[in-house]
């Protein structure tokens, strides 16, 4: 924890001194007194008695001495002191069946450091206290204050009425309303004095008919009335209240068309909205009888009483008034019950005291109420406290519950004590949101938290946590132990062996950074060095992107046909004049004759955002850097759109801004970083004259932007620019890089959070074997990591890694993590998450792929931002693996995006495209040069294959295969054997992770005319120890002359043949496979060379033409079977009438099951943009830039609702070029399929004839 310089405030002061903790589920009292040479600590949790120590030092000197740093630890951990005595069994709650009690109930008092005491006192519930705004309290329950009416209850009032008068006359006036009711409320209205209870009722029964939400409105209503006309006409008019009901009995709609106020009928159904007006009234009045005196609550009782009489409605609403009045409540809770009244049961469980009112109540009860209303929920806990376990969690357990449902459940349960409430809990440890609130009820009953997850640690998902806990409350083991079965107490001894056998590490062998922290000795701030007259020059540079600009230009968006009917210079006038939204602005540039658009490009200052990421990059790609003046007058208006469109263009005026961005805009900062690491020496040169300039925000925003491209591997970029500014300024800069970013502002050194404790995380050990790092040192490890974020870590973690084991710096890494996320996941704390991108290894990114890939689902786009950017800087290839991994097969579109981005942006800092950089992801997994790894067991060795699947197999030395990997037996070397096995299982979770993406790539390359130069097909695919089984299972082909990515042509027809090929006629110039020996043979056996300037592609038959049978021939003589189909492809074509067509016929009519279609999505197809109610009638895949093909089919679906129909009939097919508008498209904008390669064309028809039922 950080250092701090603390008077001494108790110096020779003998008086007991109070302290409180309150933060979240924690809630502790401290209290220490000296009294000569002793010092007395008493302490627990707020609530209860908690334990005494007593220490007895040398004098009273020392004494002295010993309270002071004691104080001072504890007001550095956050502990607050009280100006009383602290309440550490102010307002405990007693889990009992009994009623409640008529005073405050007192914890009862427990022998320190019993077992039996610390087990009682875990059976007293205690309401947190953020809890206290929700609770209405009852007459005797603990902590009723003093209640006092609103003073402009009346002035709140009649604004309420006021905005509803029309209304409230015409319901009250109404022919279907009561004659009593209709003539008191008019009276009340009319401010008569003596208006009874029935009018004040009537009256707010018709503004509440009025309300759709569950604000207190309609307190002000109570506190008027006890205000001015006191406690009983209150109680009276709120049992009145709930006896009423707006409604026309005419009507068959749900919402009257001319209600009316009448009372409710025995037995009578209607929908109630909860909490209504009727039952916040009713809570509000008994908030004030609750802190009455007694005289008052005794006329409120007597008065009430002739309502007994009047129905179940006004005596349910008695009960909920007077719970204390329980032979009462127990005749309507049975009288309910027998009648399965919801509306009954909801009211009366307000007033329930016991679990055999619980267990009456809840079957008929309507959970909605308590479930949207903490006010409800609490109110009831207030009374049945840990009895309504049962009931919360069959609601939590319920089919149709949202997310805040489910948080607000498990916030309630998690403060509830008993066995079954816990249990409950560690049952549900692997659902949403389960985990933290089982953490949250772990802290607050530790003992029986210990002997419940010790009992139930058998389970893998509770095992950590049960470790953590024991490691953290590891004094209540002893008295724990004795209640534990044999297999718990094991659990619990074998962990605090564990933990003993590792010693914490003298800090003479710690690093440096982490024994003796530079935030320690801090020097007083020195003015910052401030160089003026430095101005970067640079003029604009601008570049693209390996095929990004193609990539821009056929970005989808709404085109609409304009038949030439614009008039070029009214539509240059308007654009000019910023009269037109940025679309048909967009369609003016990309439509109009250049030497009318270029110009006016140049004059053009837009500052409508819409949509302007999609439209700036299409202009970007007809008109490169013309465009820039555009995108920077958009930029104040969007950076989110504008900054990625601005990443080909670099000038000091967008550094400038780019750094701006990476430090205040949190939903740009990949952008903004993507762009400094795509122009470094640029960004460089113009950042470091605001770096060296005055102090303030500017100089800030540059040192931070340089920070980052030192921390990104351009730190010699950085200092290169520096030099070029003089002696001076390459000092200056040298002196920033190089200063640990701590050291910057010692305003920045973080504080660090209670929960993070040592000793509850796994122990890092150090590579010298000298021990573990101990608390101080890894509490000072928490201080280097917060100030350590992805993008700007601090220099001094290598030291860190250097240092320490990095298994254990890992497994460390990652139970910090896990204790963030279940003690809240605060964002401002997410330095625990990102510590996973420091510290962690592959088994980190095993660990975490799947939690990325959920959170979306759960509401948690950010933390999977965040773990994108941890496997990015884990940076293994088994990160970058997961993370490419991530961006082809997310569900999730925003998720997917954003992977697909890091991706891009790993790309742009090498040099390469996505396909490029996919080609360089793939791991070798720690396979020997040939492909196979050897498992040693010490006496017994196994080799690993692969099959043409890539499925990993275990084979004998001699070749003979094993059906699975034999697990270690006594015969086998204690350490190599069990180390082996696990490798093995490691391997077999990477596999399937890279397994099936590889094959798809390679099937992908072939149906693409994916190419590669001899060069790179040697170093990617013949040379890599994995891909290797793929490659040689696959008929490879060479190109000459060089042939593009997608092939167009010109249609070749066979006069008089019925089919006809279209597309140009793309045979190989020659077809090899790899052998064995990774030598290259022919179909004729004979040996063959690739040099490295070849064009190389996977062979599709198409290509192979009358060499195919040869081939198949070949492969079925050596057995070898492919990853794929590929020489056994069916192949397809169009015929002549076809080809000349943009349509296929053909496939008009044919039904598909919607499964099936929504399927081609895991091939890249792509659904529609979804239309009017989420509806979606056509999915499409894109040819190449500018083309795709379209798929329209009926009915559809909703983008919510994908199997409203089991089947789809395909309506229209056809080759498209125009915009994604379908009710804006051009005859021009449909292409005939001549224009395809004939592999296109074969895939495409193969891909539609697989659609249909066979």
């Amino acid at each position: 924890m950080i250092s701090r310089s603390l008077s001494d405030p108790v110096a020779n002061v003998r008086a007991m001194r109070s302290f409180e903790f309150v933060e979240g589920s924690s809630a502790k009292f401290w209290e220490i007194s000296r009294a000569g040479c002793a010092v007395t600590v008493r302490f627990g949790r707020i609530g209860t008695q908690g334990q005494s120590s007593v220490k007895t030092l040398a004098d009273e000197t020392a004494a002295a001495a010993h309270e002071t740093k004691l104080i001072n630890e504890k007001l550095r951990k956050g502990y607050a002191e009280t100006t009383g005595p602290s309440t550490s069994a102010a307002t405990p709650i007693p889990v009992s069946s009994g009623p409640a009690a008529s005073s405050p109930i007192a914890s009862r008092p427990v022998a320190s450091g019993s077992a039996v005491g610390e087990l009682v006192d875990e059976d007293v519930l205690v309401l947190p206290q953020a809890w206290a705004r929700s609770r209405t309290p009852r007459r005797g329950s603990a902590g009723v204050g003093k209640f006092t009416p609103s003073a402009k209850a009346r002035t709140a009032a009649e604004a309420e009425l006021a905005r509803h008068s029309q209304r409230t006359v015409a319901v009250l006036e109404a022919p279907t309303t009561e004659e009593e009711t209709r003539r008191e409320g008019l009276a009340w209205l009319a401010g008569e004095p003596d208006a009874t209870p029935l009018g004040a009722a009537a009256v707010v029964a018709t503004a509440d008919h009025g309300h759709w939400d569950s604000s207190d409105w309609a307190n002000c209503f109570a506190d008027m009335w006890i205000r001015e006309r006191g406690p009983v006409f209150a109680a009276e008019a709120a049992v009145r209240m709930n006896e009423l009901i707006v409604v026309d009995d005419d009507s068959l709609s749900a919402y009257a068309q001319r209600p009316g106020v009448r009372h409710r009928r025995p037995g009578e159904r209607h929908p109630v909205r909860y909490p209504s007006a009727a039952i916040r009234l009713l809570l509000r009045v008994r908030q004030a009888l609750a802190a009455a005196p007694d005289h008052t609550y005794a006329e409120v009782v007597d008065a009430l009483r002739p309502y007994r009489a009047r129905g179940s409605h006004a005596r349910a609403a008695v009960a909920v008034l007077v719970p204390e009045e329980r032979a009462w409540f127990e005749q309507d809770r049975d009288e309910a019950a027998a009648a399965g009244d919801d509306h009954l049961g909801t009211l009366l469980l307000l007033a329930a005291g016991t679990a055999e009112d619980v267990t009456a109540l809840a079957p008929i009860a309507e959970q909605d109420a308590f479930i949207n209303s903490m006010n409800l929920l609490v109110t009831m806990i207030d009374g049945v406290g840990g009895a309504a376990a049962p009931m919360l969690f069959s609601w939590l357990d319920g089919s149709y519950n949202f997310a805040d449902d489910q948080r607000r459940l498990l916030s309630v349960l998690a403060v509830l004590p008993g066995d079954e409430v816990t249990r409950g809990l560690i049952e549900r440890i692997g659902t949403r949101y389960a985990k933290r609130a089982l953490l949250e009820n772990t802290e607050r009953y530790p003992a029986r938290a210990l002997r419940l997850l010790a009992e139930s640690a058998g389970d893998p998902a509770v095992t950590d946590l049960f470790r953590g806990h024991l490691l953290k409350h590891r004094d209540l083991a002893s008295r724990v132990i004795p209640l534990l079965g044999v297999e718990a107490t094991e659990r619990v001894e074998q962990i605090l062996a564990e933990a003993d056998t590792v010693s914490a590490a003298p800090l003479s062998a710690v690093p440096p950074v982490l024994a003796d922290p530079p935030w320690r000795h801090l020097p007083e701030p020195v003015k910052p060095l401030v160089i003026k007259g430095l101005t970067c020059g640079d003029p604009m540079t601008f570049s693209w992107l390996p095929g990004e600009r193609e990539q821009w230009a056929a970005l989808p968006f709404q085109r609409y046909d304009h038949d030439g009917r614009w008039d070029p210079e009214v539509r240059r006038q308007a654009v000019l004049g910023n009269q037109l939204p940025l679309r048909d602005a967009c369609l003016f540039f990309l439509d109009t004759a250049e030497e009318i658009t270029r110009p006016a490009l140049a004059a053009w200052r837009p500052y409508d955002p819409w949509m302007a990421g999609t439209y700036m990059r299409l202009i970007t790609a007809r008109f490169g850097s013309d465009t820039l003046a555009a995108l920077l007058s958009l930029a104040p208006h969007s950076p989110v759109d504008v900054a990625p469109a601005l990443q080909p263009f670099a000038t000091p005026g967008i550094a400038v801004l780019m750094a701006d961005w990476l430090a205040r805009l949190k939903g740009v900062g990949d952008d903004a970083l993507a762009w400094l690491l795509r122009h470094p020496a640029e960004a460089a040169r113009a950042l470091i004259p605001p770096a060296l300039g005055k102090p303030g925000p500017a100089r800030r925003q540059a040192e931070g932007a340089l920070l980052a491209l030192h921390a990104n591997g351009h730190s010699e970029t950085v200092r290169a620019a520096a030099r070029g500014y003089g002696d001076a300024v390459a000092a200056a800069v040298a002196t920033l890089v190089d200063t640990d970013p701590a050291a910057l502002d010692p305003s920045t050194i973080p504080s660090v959070p209670v929960w993070a404790t040592p000793g509850v995380l796994q122990p890092i050990l150090l590579r010298d074997g000298s021990g573990s790092l101990p608390g101080e040192a890894v509490e000072n490890l928490f201080v280097l990591l917060a100030l350590s974020p992805l993008d700007a870590p601090s220099p001094e973690l290598a030291a860190v890694r250097e240092a320490c084991e990095p298994s254990s710096l890992a497994a460390f890494a990652w139970s910090l993590f896990e204790l963030w996320q279940t003690s809240g996941s605060v964002w401002k704390e997410r330095w625990a998450f990102e510590a996973l991108g420091h510290l962690g290894d592959d088994d980190t990114v095993r660990r975490l792929t799947p939690l990325i890939l959920a959170w979306p689902g759960e509401s948690g786009h950010n933390k999977s931002v965040i773990g994108l950017q941890v496997l990015a800087s884990i940076g293994t290839d088994v990160a970058l693996m997961h993370l490419h991994t991530i961006a082809q097969r997310s569900k999730f579109t925003g998720l997917k995006n954003a992977a697909v981005q890091k991706m891009d942006q790993i790309g742009a800092t090498l040099g390469l495209t996505a396909e490029q950089l996919a080609d360089r992801l793939v791991p070798d997994l720690g396979l020997d040069a040939d492909g196979s790894l050897r498992l040693d067991y010490g006496p017994r060795q196994f080799v690993v294959g692969f099959d043409e699947h890539l499925q990993p197999y275990v084979a004998e030395p001699a070749g003979k295969r094993l059906k699975a990997l034999p697990r270690p037996g006594a015969r086998d070397d204690a350490a190599l054997g069990p180390a082996a096995y696990q490798r093995f299982t490691r391997l077999k979770k990477d596999v399937r992770t890279v397994a099936a993406d590889q094959v798809r790539r390679l099937e992908h390359a072939m149906v693409t005319n994916r190419r590669w130069s001899g060069a790179e097909f040697r170093r990617l695919f013949i040379d890599h120890p994995l891909l290797w089984h793929l490659v040689r299972r696959l008929v490879w082909a060479r190109f000459d002359p060089p042939l593009p990515e997608t092939v167009a042509g010109t249609p070749e027809v066979a006069v008089g043949a019925p089919e006809v090929a279209a597309g140009a006629p793309e045979v190989a110039a020659g077809a090899f496979r790899v052998a064995e020996d990774r030598t290259f043979s022919t179909v004729d056996d004979e040996t063959t060379t690739v040099p490295d300037d070849a064009v190389i592609g996977v062979a599709h038959p198409l290509h192979l033409g009358e060499d195919l049978a040869a081939w198949a021939e070949v492969f079925a003589d050596y057995e070898i079977l492919q990853p794929f189909a590929q020489l056994g492809r069916p192949v397809f074509t169009l015929t002549e009438e076809e080809a000349r067509s943009s349509r296929l016929v053909r496939f008009q009519g044919v039904k598909v099951p919607t499964g099936r279609l929504l399927s081609l999505e895991r091939r890249g197809w792509r659904r529609e943009t979804p239309k009017d109610a989420g509806h979606q009638g056509s999915i499409s895949l894109v040819i190449d830039p500018g083309r795709e093909l379209i798929v329209e089919f009926e009915p559809g679906f909703s983008i919510g609702y994908i199997d409203m129909s089991a089947d789809q009939e395909l309506t229209d097919i056809f080759l498209y070029a125009g915009s994604d508008n379908r009710w804006r498209r051009n005859d021009s904008d449909y292409k005939p399929f001549a224009e395809l390669d004939r592999v296109t064309i074969s895939e495409l028809l193969h891909t539609l004839t697989d659609l249909a039922p066979a």
